[in-house]
């Protein structure tokens, strides 16, 4: 039984189908559409999106699912240039928790993200138990002072990380206090892990994490990209023993998030772009 049926009333012969299929599943047969090699469908639904006459249904998509997409941008282009340069990473959190909903919403956005074949397989671990939170910061400090730094002085002069040595002494210090700066005290964060194997895993998760600190500004919150936790998680057994990650699987994205305490009154500029035109 075919997985993609062409409703032949409703088909207009328009090929947009033809046109925007990825694997050239769609030919023209007579004066109808068919369809071959269903097996390689990888179920992106750009058949049944693009179909100006709804002909097209998919029976592992649910109809139900597909919105209507906008006639035109629901954003102009300057409202969007303000929105993306204004946006800043958060190192300073207001001690106020996220609920949940705001939390599934941030996961929500972030599985619309592309993925490569449409292969979604990728998870999230939010992590918002303050125990947890303190726990794992504390580890990551310990670690980079007690192990790390000492595989980064014995390294050669150019490795970059060397000069994150004050910052990860500091970070000890910090949590001798009992003070978080690995986190900076967010309330919350949150790993997106996948196939360590699949290339494309660590572009979908940082696409997945784009998505997610977008949605988050506009909700008010304060996010921060935190490579530093997922460089102490790879290499540290006690954290890595705290996280439940599926066999074969990395962490190719973390972001903490919050309710930020500070609020930003200028955007500060960039150096000008580096561009070689051909």
């Amino acid at each position: 039984m075919s997985k993609i049926v062409i409703d032949r009333e409703k088909c207009t012969l328009c090929h947009a189908c033809l046109e925007t299929c990825p694997f050239h599943l769609f030919f023209v047969e007579g004066s109808q559409v068919r369809t071959r090699r269903e097996e390689e469908c990888m179920a992106c639904g750009h058949c049944i999106s693009v179909c100006p006459a709804a002909a097209v249904t998919h029976a592992e998509l649910d109809p139900a699912g597909f919105l209507p997409a906008p006639e035109t941008p629901p954003i102009s282009p300057e409202a969007l240039y303000s929105f993306l340069r204004s946006r800043r990473s958060c190192r300073v959190y207001a001690d106020k928790e996220v609920s949940k909903p705001i939390l599934e919403a941030l996961i929500d956005i972030g599985r619309f993200a592309p993925t490569g074949h449409n292969r979604q397989n990728f998870e999230f671990i939010v992590i918002q138990d303050k125990v947890r939170v303190q726990k794992l910061s504390q580890a990551a400090a310990h670690f980079f002072f007690h192990d790390f730094i000492k595989e980064v002085e014995a390294s050669p002069e150019l490795n970059p990380l060397r000069r994150m040595i004050p910052e990860f002494r500091m970070d000890y210090e910090f949590a001798l206090q009992g003070r978080d700066r690995i986190f900076r005290g967010a309330p919350v964060f949150i790993l997106r892990h996948a196939p360590a194997a699949v290339a494309a895993s660590v572009d979908k998760c940082l696409y997945a994490i784009f998505h997610m600190v977008m949605m988050a500004e506009v909700l008010g919150l304060g996010t921060c990209l935190n490579r530093r936790f997922i460089l102490a998680a790879e290499r540290s057994p006690e954290i890595a023993g705290e996280l439940p990650l599926p066999a074969g699987h990395k962490i190719f994205g973390c972001v903490t998030v919050g309710f930020p305490k500070l609020r930003f009154h200028r955007m500060p500029p960039r150096k000008p772009p580096n561009v070689k035109w051909l």
